[in-house]
């Protein structure tokens, strides 16, 4: 419940203009307002609070109820008419019932906040993920339009040297060809920012008309990490699975409560009746109001609905201890898949970023001093320059990528990664 409050404080300072975000937004930015303001994470926060009050009362013993009778015709009785009668009764469920009762609610409790937790992380995971797909396709655009500029200027050298009959027209098409590719990719990447920039504002519950910046810069950590700590992290602390394990919890509670509803529960009562004066005002106890103090049991006859009630407890337990099999196979599984991706996108980088792509910007300015000097096709060059930007395309893509895989990692292991 501290907890639940302090989170609760939180959330309501959080002002009610809508906050900025400017060109120099960084990631810590976005999840700021995302974590504060996101829908589903404020759902999910208060299903945990509407499950946290509900311990507060499903342990208590029920009602009293209060009984009043009039008599239409009174009843005469040796010192007097009865006219009224006022009863309360208490009932009491059979020893342990309200505990148990108590207990599956707190495992309900556990579960929603653990569920409360899965999706802050799942937010998170969608925030930075996002982020890091926009800041792909700006670099992409980038990428693009320093390609398209190159291309133009060969594209007026190729015609400078055919003028003076140095190169051949069909070095002009090709380089013309080229431009028409790159200016059609280059709309396609614009053409989907609008949409990027929209799942960021959903996630971050902004109006539509609010600006979304593009990222310029991404730095991934580059550590290497270690297959059996990591899934020995998620089996520990993974909220899914943990939640899962709150739900067996639950389950077996309500396997107590379905045999104890098998077994009587008792009522104490007491009863007031309202007496009129006696016919001979005389009698010593003329109009004397008698208390009357019962009590009652209930008779569990119906066996067969009691067992029913009882198989029903044992399977809901046995599924919730199935599922939670299946949670954790699935959740080693996707471990394993994060993990490949997760050093299949470092090596990527590290690959294109020191190796690759400094040698094929070295082999593109070889070729064009060698076109300058007519000894090498204008092809040869023309391919060299879609090799680098090929290669500068997926260095890019492997640090998203990385990116994207750790934050899957953080959401999957319940903390950040170092």
């Amino acid at each position: 419940r501290q907890v639940a409050d302090s989170v609760a404080t939180v959330l309501e300072r959080v002002e009610e203009t809508v906050p900025r975000l400017d060109s120099a937004a960084t990631l810590n930015d976005f999840l700021a307002i995302a974590l504060e303001q996101n829908p589903s994470l404020r759902a999910a926060f208060e299903r945990w609070r509407a499950a946290m009050a509900k311990t507060g009362y499903v342990g208590a013993l029920p009602d009293p109820v209060l009984t009043y009778g009039y008599f239409m015709e009174n009843v005469e009785t040796r010192v007097g008419p009865q006219n009224q009668r006022l009863g309360i009764k208490q009932s009491f469920p059979w020893f342990g019932t309200l505990g148990a009762r108590k207990d599956q609610a707190s495992a309900a409790a556990n579960a929603a906040f653990r569920k409360f937790q899965a999706e802050l992380l799942r937010v998170a995971y969608r925030v930075k993920a996002a982020y890091a797909e926009l800041y792909f396709l700006g670099q992409d655009i980038q990428l693009t339009r320093d390609n398209l500029d190159l291309v133009t200027f060969w594209e007026s050298v190729a015609r400078t040297r055919y003028q003076a009959a140095l190169t051949p027209y069909h070095d002009i098409i090709k380089a013309q060809v080229e431009l028409g590719e790159l200016e059609d990719h280059l709309t396609t990447l614009q053409d989907r920012v609008a949409p990027l920039q929209a799942e960021l504002r959903a996630l971050l519950d902004l109006p539509e008309t609010a600006f979304v910046p593009i990222p310029q810069r991404l730095d991934p950590a580059e550590g290497s990490l270690d297959r059996d700590s990591i899934i020995d992290a998620a089996l520990e602390n993974n909220p899914d699975l943990l939640a899962v394990g709150h739900t067996i919890e639950a389950a077996r509670a309500g396997v107590t409560l379905a045999r104890k509803a098998a077994l009587p529960s008792f009522t104490i009562g007491v009863d007031y009746i309202e007496t009129g004066d006696a016919l001979d005002p005389s009698l010593p106890e003329s109009g004397k109001d008698p208390w009357i103090i019962g009590a009652g049991i209930t008779l569990p006859l119906w066996f067969g609905k009691n067992a029913a009630r009882r198989r029903e407890a044992e399977a809901q337990q046995r599924a919730a201890e199935y599922r939670w099999q299946d949670t954790r196979t699935r959740l080693v599984a996707l471990t394993e898949r994060v993990l490949f991706g997760y050093h299949d996108a470092l090596r990527k980088l590290r690959l294109y970023r020191d190796g690759l792509v400094p040698k094929a910007e070295q082999s593109l300015n070889a070729g064009y001093t060698a076109y300058q000097a007519g000894k090498l096709d204008f092809l040869n060059v023309l391919d060299a320059q879609r090799q680098l930007l090929a290669f500068q395309r997926r260095l890019e893509r492997a640090r998203a990528d990385l990116t994207i895989r750790r934050a899957e990692l953080d959401m999957i292991t319940g903390f950040n990664i170092k």
